[in-house]
């Protein structure tokens, strides 16, 4: 039943028209009215306190661990840990029905450390946030402004760093102009914990008149297999002004190579704010809210999706947002797509040793656990090495080939060493501009005596023993019978070592070879339909086509991305160089020579700070001395017995381990050698140069005052008396007896045993491996492969080598090769040249630094 305008009651058609029906409707429609149209006038304002110094959100951003560029802003202790630059573009979306925290919008963190060398290695970051919050549930309203943030963190010690943000916004709003400061800390035990702690709005600043509270944030992280398969984290926060406590879960999980998923959980404490007419109240709330990630890496770009789900406050469950996450960087987590199959190019150039040698030894080996290395193009130019450093190279060239990685060499023009290590690969080619000039092994030594005689200098030298014969180049005219048989054999040996080598891999016989070289040298013409030695001749262009011809395809030249590692730290090595003469004091180069001196104050202090050191798990005592200084040696070899029972202290010797360079490794747990390093020489001599006769012809008189019996024993203007003399072979029989003690005790030997094999004999690697002086034989790689099995690591678990001490080579021995005088001495140069170089270092620079000293040093400078 209707009522009409006029009050009559008109029947609708097909309703009942029952009075007591139409009654009880009117009366429902009244209670309805009269409920909804209170409901109309009391609506409530309900809105979330936020603080308003807040960027864009980073749901899973750890505080501690593995950090990215997002580390400006989640904690700026963290940019130190960045391996290189960074660049991330993140995205965060909210929906605005259910948003109840500021941090949607987006923003862009640029970061990457700087300096480390002469100035302290810093992390630095910028970014500029664009905020765009859902501000009709915020108070106070946050408007829609710009964050800009400049950050920086420093070591405070290693895996300890501290860092610093400075923010400021820029807005139409309360917030315009607003600075906040925030101080992060963030520090990793080992591989398997780390922490992290953020002061977040450190300086207190107001927005919009009312303070902005101080928030503290802390979070440990975990990884349980101490790599990046597995990472846990747990953190809270708690509000400085109201108390509010906030936490939160993580976990990362590494689902494949370059796949990972994240999980976070937070829950945080609600401040909400409800308006009901002209009544305001605040209570407070909590929500859970849970993100799931999923990160693609392709190498040096990487892309992360999100999603995440709220309860709110009052316990619905919505789809709470999304959000992007762009990576680029320098160093990415390993590619998903894995690595791009390739050719690695290995330039052997300039001189082969020390650090050097230890980084080819590992690239090589690198190379050989590279699936995507399908080979190895070696490029030679003007290589200078010793023998067993050739030798060690040419060994790991052969593991990568007989791994079945194929091995190219192309050679612009190559002498004996260069084509005995060129000889190991699947084909060598000749440049057409180019010549093989294989003659074969030689030595030369330059003997003085007649010179000195002309000029009036008398060298005068004690020794032990017979074999003892580093004086003889200036107190003979030729070698002594034993000194002649010594060199004979390790000519003997080494030419035994290039000729079977060159025979068993370019498939000819010992024979054939040795006639081969005696028919040398060759020009490119030469061997141009002869593939006994190269196998075409070729320009670099041409070279390229035949190795793309061999391997059925062509892949590009190039070497894997740097890429994250899954672990953050490496158990650390310390390789200590012992290169050159050994002497007193610090370690130095002789000016002109540029030559390396090995100082004992230096190697020693080297030794007893690795041992020191905790986070260095083992030492490697890399040699390349003909000795020196006894004194010197005696105090490395001191420290080398201080170590041996704290943690593992191995020899590898390269080309020369000898007198004091033995010395030096016989304390050492396992000694490594090559085939052919030189080394024993176990002997020590004593001498000066005594220069009276040549003053006297240039017309020099001579006054000496004295106070004591012996106080001009050491001047070079006086012979010693016969008396002097057999007080000096006391001396040094004495030192002699040190050195047989000290070789002893650290190979297990009688002093007899040491005795028969010493007195300053010379023996190669191989002949000290059977006479018990070496332990094995091998290279630097192989020591540290014995390093990894005695620190329980796997053959490919990575170790962080440390390769001390550092020595720069000198301004004049920049001048000297500048001014081409190495490359006219390394040529044959004019024979002035020559003889001036050879003379220079025939003076040994031991002798030169302390004449006075005991030397322990080999017995003749070998120079193939």
């Amino acid at each position: 039943m209707l009522t009409s305008s006029a009050g009559r009651r008109v029947a609708a058609p097909g309703r009942c028209t029952s009075p007591g029906i139409a009654r009880a409707l009117a009366a429902l429609a009244v209670l309805v009215a009269a409920r909804a149209a209170p409901a109309r006038a009391q609506a409530v304002d309900r809105r979330y306190v936020a603080e308003p110094s807040q960027g864009v959100a980073l749901p899973a951003t750890p505080l501690a661990g593995e950090h990215d560029a997002r580390a400006l802003s989640a904690n700026p202790a963290g940019l130190q840990f960045l391996r290189g630059p960074e660049a991330i573009l993140a995205l965060d979306w909210a929906d605005p029905d259910t948003a109840d925290a500021t941090g949607t919008g987006g923003g862009l963190f640029l970061a990457g450390p700087w300096g480390g060398s002469l100035v302290p290695r810093l992390g630095l970051g910028v970014g500029l946030e664009v905020l765009r919050p859902a501000r009709e549930n915020l108070r106070p309203d946050p408007g829609t402004p710009l964050r800009a943030s400049l950050g920086a963190s420093l070591w405070l010690t290693e895996g300890l760093a501290l860092g610093v943000a400075w923010r400021h916004f820029f807005d139409d709003l309360g917030v315009d102009g607003l600075d906040v400061l925030d101080l992060g800390a963030s520090m990793r035990l080992g591989n398997r914990a780390a922490l992290g702690a953020v002061v977040r709005d450190l300086n207190g600043p107001r927005a919009q008149g009312a303070p902005v509270q101080r928030r503290y944030e802390a979070e440990v992280t975990l990884r349980p297999t101490g790599t990046d398969r597995l990472e846990l984290g747990l953190g809270g926060r708690v509000g400085e002004r109201r108390g509010n406590l906030d936490g939160w879960g993580r976990a990362s999980l590494r689902l494949g190579r370059g796949f990972y998923a994240h999980l976070g959980v937070e829950t945080r404490e609600l401040r909400i704010q409800t308006t009901t007419g002209a009544e305001s109240a605040e209570r407070d709330g909590r929500d859970v809210r849970a993100t799931l990630g999923l990160e693609l890496s392709f190498g040096g770009l990487g892309v992360t999706t999100y999603a995440s789900a709220l309860r709110d406050d009052r316990g619905g469950r919505h789809l709470a947002g999304g959000g992007l996450v762009l990576r680029s960087s320098l160093v990415g987590a390993p590619s998903i797509l894995g690595r791009e199959d390739h050719l690695e190019r290995v330039e052997l150039s300039g001189a082969l040793g020390g650090p050097a040698l230890v980084a080819l030894v590992s690239r090589l080996r690198a190379i050989g656990r590279d699936r995507s290395a399908r080979a190895v193009a070696l490029v030679f130019d003007d290589l200078t090495a010793g023998w067993a450093a050739l030798r060690e190279v040419r060994r790991e060239l052969a593991a990568l080939r007989a791994g079945g990685k194929r091995i190219f060499a192309f050679l612009g023009g190559a002498d004996t060493r260069e084509y005995y290590l060129a000889s190991v690969a699947d084909r060598v080619y000749l440049d057409p501009a180019g010549e093989l000039t294989l003659l074969g092994v030689a030595t030369t030594t330059m003997y003085w005596r007649g010179a000195l005689d002309l000029v009036g200098v008398t060298p005068e030298f004690e020794k032990i023993a017979e074999y003892k014969s580093a004086p003889e180049q200036f107190t003979r005219t030729g070698p002594s019978v034993p000194a002649a048989r010594m060199r004979a054999e390790l000519l003997d040996g080494l030419w035994a070592e290039v000729v079977s080598a060159i025979a068993a891999d370019r498939k000819l016989g010992e024979d054939e070879v040795r006639r081969l070289v005696d028919q040398g040298p060759y020009s490119a013409g030469d061997l141009a339909t002869d593939q006994r030695l190269i196998d075409a001749i070729a320009t670099p262009e041409r070279a390229a086509a035949l190795i793309a011809q061999e391997l059925g395809a062509f892949y590009p030249v190039t070497s894997p991305p740097v890429e994250r590692p899954s672990a953050w730290s490496a158990p650390a090595v310390a390789i200590i160089h012992v290169q050159g003469d050994i002497v007193d004091g610090r370690s130095r180069t002789v000016p002109l020579l540029g030559r390396r001196m090995a100082g004992g104050e230096t190697i020693a202090g080297a030794i007893a700070a690795a041992r020191a050191d905790p986070s260095i798990g083992a030492i490697v005592l890399r040699i390349d001395s003909p000795g020196g200084s006894a004194l010197a040696s005696e105090l490395i070899a001191r420290e080398v017995f201080a170590t041996r029972g704290h943690k593992p202290i191995l020899c590898s010797m390269s080309n020369v381990a000898a007198s004091g360079g033995y010395l030096a490794a016989a304390g050492c747990e396992l000694i490594f050698a090559e085939s052919t390093t030189i080394t024993g020489s176990i002997g020590i001599f004593f001498g000066k140069f005594d220069l009276s006769g040549l003053l006297r012809r240039a017309g020099v008189s001579v006054e000496r005052a004295t106070r004591g019996l012996r106080a001009d024993l050491g001047t070079s203007t006086r012979p010693y008396t016969d008396e002097e003399r057999a007080l000096l072979r006391t001396k040094i029989l004495y030192t002699y007896g040190r050195f047989v003690g000290a070789v002893a005790e650290g190979r297990g030997m009688s002093r007899q045993a040491v005795d028969d094999v010493g007195r300053g004999r010379v023996w190669t690697g191989e002949r000290a491996r059977a006479l018990g002086l070496v332990d094995r034989l091998g290279g630097i790689g192989d020591a540290l492969d014995e390093v990894r099995r005695r620190l329980h690591l796997g053959p490919d678990d990575r170790l962080a080598l440390v390769q001390l001490p550092r020595v720069d080579g000198g301004l004049l021995a920049t001048l000297r090769q500048l001014t081409g005088a190495e490359a006219s001495a390394a040529e044959g140069g004019a024979l002035a040249a020559a003889g001036l170089d050879a003379l220079l270092e025939g003076v040994w620079p031991s002798v030169l630094v302390a004449p006075t000293t005991a030397q322990a040093r080999l017995p003749f400078d070998v120079s193939w």
